[in-house]
């Protein structure tokens, strides 16, 4: 039993446009059949596999066409489908986060699908076919990896130093000479308190002399500053890259025109 209103979204073209053939076989008609989706190359993947309407929501042809309107280009689309106000909300998200979104209304009698507001009017349907050119190019990548250390050690190493030091002693020299020979007269052995020299019958002379000792100090000598500073070099990397080119043969005598409107991003810097 065919239905007035059909909403579906899905990941991929391929299953819209498996969903489009079974819905043909049902009895419903391709014009009226609408997709709604976000990326141009994947509206032009599904139109080069049917003549569906295709809506594309960032096309800078049809965002351009709207700037004076305050409604964004889906938003209008979606208004002027027959749905809910909750059923354009999701839908509006499906699309915005990649997903393609199929509207079918059986009974939409010139009802018009249009971001103006106007009937979608087919294009001229050309045959066309695309082939992608690749070419490889450089992408520099740096990672930090390390390529040495400097590791200082600090050990203790011995040697042995002499040095000279002059040290002083005293020496006791003892001279005798004659004495006078004069009579001391009340001279009594017997009385030491009267006698010249101490503790009776001895004299003690203290002989002193330097003595030499060592002692260490620990002194700064030397401070070790170890500083890392980066230094830059220019290092030539060579690398082979392929590319893929076109070469067009013309056989007999083909009405040919070639059209060349690509510009390198390296030569328009």
């Amino acid at each position: 039993m065919k239905h007035a209103i059909i909403s579906e979204v899905f990941d991929q073209p391929e299953a819209l446009l498996d969903r489009t053939i079974d819905l043909k076989r049902e009895g419903y008609e391709e014009e009226d059949m609408y997709v709604l989706v976000k990326q141009a190359d994947v509206a032009d993947v599904i139109r080069r596999h049917s003549n569906l309407y295709v809506l594309v929501t960032d096309e800078p042809g049809t965002v351009a066409s709207l700037v004076t309107s305050s409604e964004r280009p889906i938003e209008r689309w979606l208004k002027s489908m027959r749905l809910t106000s909750e059923q354009q909300n999701r839908f509006e998200k499906e699309v915005e986060h990649g997903r393609l979104f199929l509207y079918v209304d059986a009974d939409r009698n010139e009802q018009q699908i249009d971001a103006t507001n106007r009937k979608v009017k087919p294009t001229p349907q050309t045959e066309e076919q695309t082939l992608a050119l690749h070419e490889e190019r450089l992408i520099i990548e740096k990672q930090p990896v390390q390529s040495g250390e400097v590791v200082i050690n600090r050990h203790i190493s011995e040697t042995e130093q002499a040095i000279e030091v002059p040290v002083r002693r005293e020496q006791v020299h003892v001279e005798r000479v004659n004495g006078s020979e004069d009579v001391v007269e009340d001279y009594d052995f017997d009385q030491p308190g009267i006698r010249t020299i101490d503790e009776g019958d001895h004299l003690r002379i203290q002989v002193i002399e330097e003595r030499a000792f060592i002692v260490k100090r620990p002194v700064v000598v030397e401070e070790i500053i170890v500083r890392k500073q980066v230094t830059e070099d220019v290092k030539t990397m060579t690398e082979t890259l392929r590319k893929e080119e076109i070469e067009v043969t013309e056989v007999g005598q083909p009405n040919l025109t070639v059209e060349d409107h690509t510009t390198r991003k390296d030569e328009t810097q």
